[in-house]
C-alpha cells in the first residue's frame, strides 16, 4: 500500500508538471503573436510573422465608356450610398447611378418631369451627396437640385442659377445635422435648412447662414470637396491654397452671419494641392496632381503617395469615393476611366531586420522566383528607396 501510495503521488506530481509546462507554453506563444513596433519575437517559426504586415493597392476593376456600353464617358464627381455608386459625366452633363456589385448600370438621369416641365442639369455636376432619404446634386450654374431616394423623385431646388441669388456656385457640398453646407465660389460657406427644400419651395429656399470666408477665391473652378469626418467636423479640400481646411459642425446651428467655422490651428498643409477626398476611421485618401495622397489620422503624417497601383497608373484623378475601408472608387478623367480600388493587408512570412523599423521582405512571385522589398513597420507601407531606419 506505501509503495501504491508513492506511486500515485509520483504520477500526480508529473501531471501537475505537465500541466504547468502546457500552461507556460501557450502563454508564451499567446505573448510572442503581438510585439513591439513589428519586432521580431523567439515565438516558433509558425507564429513569428503573425503580427507582421503591409499594405498593397490594386485596381481590381477599370471601367471606360466600353466597359458601360456608352458613347462617351467622361466620369467626374462620385457619390456612394450602399451598393450604389452615383457617378456625374462630365461629357453631357448626367448623372449615372452603377450597382457596384452587379457591374451594372441601373439608370442615366439626365432629365426629369417637374410641374409639367422638362428639367435637366444645365451646367458641369460639381458636387453628389446621397444621404438615407435624399439626393443632393449641385451644378456649377448655382443650382443645388434634390431628388428622393430610391425613387428619385424630385423634391426641389436650392437656388435658381443666378449668382446674386442663394446659391453662389457651389463647388463643394455636404449635409449634417440637418443643414446643406454649400462652399460658395468667393470662399464663403453657406448653410441651408433640409426642411425647407421641398416642392412647394422650388427655387425660393432662403440662405440659413454664410460664415467667413474660408481659404481662397477660387476663380479658376479647381475641384473642391466637403466630408463629414465622423468627429463632427467637415474637411474642405482647397486647390488654390494647397489645403485642408476643417470646418466646426457644432458651431453651425447657432452660428451668426458672418461668423467663423473654419479652425485654421487644424488645417492641413499637403505639399500638392488636394481635389478629391475620402475618409475612412484610420486615413483619409486624397485625390492631387498625378496620384493619390494617403495621410494617418493617428500619426499625424502623409504615409504614401500613389502615382499607380497595381493595373492602373493615374494620369488626373479627380474624386476618390469611399464605399467601405478598404474598396474606394476613383475618376481619372484624363484617362476617361473609373477606377475601384481595392486596399489590402498582406501577411510578410519571409522576412529580415534591415533597421529599427525596416524589414527586407522576400515574397514567391510567377514562375517560382521571388521578389524583394522593404517595408517600414511604422507605416506598414513599402518603403522604394531605404534610408536608415
Amino acid at each position: 500500500m506505501k509503495n501504491g501510495t508513492t506511486e500515485t503521488k509520483i504520477s500526480s506530481s508529473i501531471l501537475s508538471l505537465r500541466y504547468l509546462l502546457l500552461t507556460l507554453s501557450i502563454l508564451t506563444i499567446v505573448r510572442c503573436g503581438k510585439s513591439d513596433e513589428g519586432s521580431p519575437s523567439p515565438a516558433p517559426e509558425a507564429e513569428k510573422y503573425e503580427s507582421y504586415w503591409y499594405y498593397s493597392y490594386e485596381a481590381e476593376r477599370v471601367l471606360t465608356a466600353e466597359d458601360l456600353s456608352a458613347d462617351d464617358f467622361t466620369p467626374y464627381t462620385l457619390g456612394s450610398l450602399g451598393d450604389t455608386l452615383f457617378v456625374a459625366c462630365n461629357a453631357d452633363n448626367s448623372l449615372l447611378l452603377f450597382d457596384t456589385q452587379r457591374e451594372k448600370v441601373l439608370r442615366t438621369l439626365d432629365s426629369w418631369d417637374f410641374n409639367g416641365e422638362q428639367k435637366h442639369f444645365d451646367s458641369r455636376i460639381e458636387a453628389i451627396v446621397p444621404t438615407a432619404g435624399r439626393l443632393y446634386v449641385a451644378e456649377r450654374e448655382s443650382r443645388i437640385h434634390c431628388f428622393t431616394l430610391p425613387a428619385l423623385e424630385y423634391a426641389g431646388c436650392i437656388g435658381n442659377g443666378n449668382w446674386n441669388n442663394a446659391v453662389f456656385q457651389a463647388q463643394a457640398v455636404a449635409v449634417a445635422d440637418g443643414l446643406v453646407f454649400s462652399r460658395d465660389k468667393n470662399g464663403t460657406v453657406s448653410l441651408y435648412r433640409e426642411a425647407d427644400v421641398t416642392p412647394a419651395n422650388y427655387q425660393q429656399v432662403s440662405r440659413y447662414r454664410r460664415s467667413a470666408a474660408v481659404g481662397a477665391v477660387n476663380n479658376n473652378f479647381a475641384t473642391h470637396c466637403m466630408r463629414p469626418d465622423g468627429a463632427g467636423r467637415l474637411l474642405l479640400t482647397d486647390y488654390n491654397q494647397r489645403k485642408i481646411h476643417v470646418l466646426d459642425i457644432s458651431a453651425a446651428a447657432e452660428m451668426e452671419n458672418d461668423a467663423a467655422l473654419d479652425l485654421p490651428e487644424q488645417a492641413l498643409s499637403p505639399a500638392f494641392a488636394p481635389t478629391g477626398l475620402a475618409i475612412t476611421p484610420e486615413r483619409y485618401y486624397v485625390t492631387g496632381g498625378n496620384g493619390i495622397h494617403i495621410y494617418d489620422r493617428a500619426d499625424g503624417n502623409w504615409s504614401k503617395s500613389l502615382p499607380a497601383i497595381g493595373g492602373h497608373a493615374f494620369s488626373q484623378p479627380a474624386y476618390i469615393q469611399a464605399q467601405a475601408d478598404s474598396v474606394f472608387w476613383i475618376s481619372d478623367i484624363s484617362k476617361r476611366a473609373l477606377v475601384k480600388m481595392a486596399v489590402h493587408k498582406n501577411e510578410i512570412r519571409e522576412y529580415e531586420r534591415a533597421g529599427r523599423h525596416l524589414l527586407r521582405v522576400s515574397e514567391p512571385a510567377a514562375r517560382g522566383a521571388s521578389r524583394e522589398f522593404f517595408v517600414d513597420m511604422r507605416t506598414h507601407e513599402i518603403v522604394e528607396e531605404p534610408s536608415v531606419q
